[in-house]
């Protein structure tokens, strides 16, 4: 991490016996000096053992006295930054923690964006930290993001505007089509009555996306607001796949199993998960018409599984597809932005809960999470 002041431990070490290079030094006298980010080579115990050009130049821009000519070569770099207070401490403090993971094989990589604050302005970081060979040490970096943070901050807003100004009129049409639909359904049979059916299901599915990106801006940078009741969850699991047979009645979807339980959450949010995963079950699995949903008690946890039988998810989408906006790339074309998983996976993790996916492509995949039940 990067701080004005610091108070910096020093550790004491040797050079290596009979004269020889160790694996350390050959990295050290080879570490680039033009790249942009700034790097630096830790050894196994955290020590800094070379930095690069960029890093020493950084220092200086944040000094307010002045070029220190401070570079940390001979630090315990950890430890530097468990021992910044202040303003950064909460980024420090997992910073120090990612790298000692790394160190000691625990973790195979860390990372972490953190607010830098310069003299005269503010920057943002990009922290990254990548194991040496044989756990010799790491490599950090510190990458410069700040106008890409500015860039993401200009859409997201742009995004939150015009998702609240289209809100209003869709809700007024959705009115309009309810109201023909109940005046006018025994005078406009057939032709009629199915464009209003077709308008009515695609503000619907306009109303849901509109949904989605105003969801996200309650998400990122701070803790969702859960509105919490005690319900019946075997009895929301019966509602939602009712209403998910009625939009898809092509696909047969089967409980095999819903154990009856008393939960204490956010309804609205947990059927907004179920609704998010049965609807995907049908969506990816436009060749076999069959969905299996389960839940019960499980490990004092409640367990939720959604299994469809359709293409699939790759292996390398595994790790991606709860980001935020991630699409699987799949040759096929499917409605939707990439939102859903990601709302889904941040409303289970503030029920301190976990989703996961388990998928063999090309015969189906099976969508779980569990919440703890107490």
């Amino acid at each position: 991490m990067k701080e004005l002041t610091l108070n910096p431990v020093r550790e004491i070490h040797t050079k290596p016996r009979n004269g020889k290079i160790s694996k350390s030094e050959a990295v050290k006298n080879t570490t680039p000096n033009s790249f942009t980010p700034e790097i630096a080579v830790l050894s196994s115990t955290g020590i800094v053992q070379t930095v690069n050009d960029s890093w020493k130049l950084f220092e200086e821009e944040i000094s307010p006295t002045g070029p220190t000519g401070l570079d940390y070569i001979g630090m315990n770099y950890p430890e530097i930054c468990k021992n910044i207070n202040g303003r950064f401490s909460e980024h420090s403090s997992i910073a120090s923690h990612g790298i000692l993971s790394v160190l000691n094989g625990s973790a195979t990589s860390f990372e972490l964006d953190y607010p830098c604050y310069i003299p005269s302005k503010k920057r943002w970081y990009h922290m990254s930290v990548i194991p040496l060979p044989d756990l010799t040490g790491a490599v950090v970096s510190h990458t410069d993001i700040t106008e890409w943070k500015v860039m993401e901050k200009m859409k997201d807003d742009f995004i939150n505007v015009a998702s609240h100004e289209l809100k209003t009129p869709i809700t007024s049409l959705k009115g309009i089509v309810h109201i023909l639909k109940l005046s006018f359904l025994k005078k406009v049979k057939g032709e009629g009555e199915r464009l209003l059916s077709t308008m009515d299901s695609q503000l619907n599915k306009l109303t849901r996306i509109i949904g989605d990106l105003l969801d996200i801006y309650t998400i990122p940078g701070q803790e969702m607001i859960l509105r919490e009741e005690k319900f019946d969850f075997s009895e929301l699991v019966l509602a939602t796949v009712e209403n998910v047979r009625n939009i898809s009645p092509l696909h047969f979807i089967s409980i095999k199993e819903n154990e009856k339980i008393i939960f204490t959450g956010d309804r609205f949010r947990l059927e907004q998960v179920m609704t998010n995963l049965l609807t995907n079950a049908v969506k990816y699995s436009p060749q076999s018409n069959q969905v299996i949903i389960s839940s019960l008690i499980k490990d004092k946890d409640i367990l939720l599984s959604v299994q469809d039988f359709g293409i699939g998810v790759a292996t390398e989408d595994l790790n991606n597809i709860f980001e935020r906006f991630y699409r699987v790339n799949n040759g096929a074309r499917f409605d939707g932005l990439g939102l859903g998983l990601f709302i889904s996976s941040e409303i289970i993790k503030a029920h301190m809960g976990k989703l996961w996916v388990e998928s063999d492509p090309g015969k189906g995949s099976t969508f779980h999470f569990s919440l703890p039940f107490n």
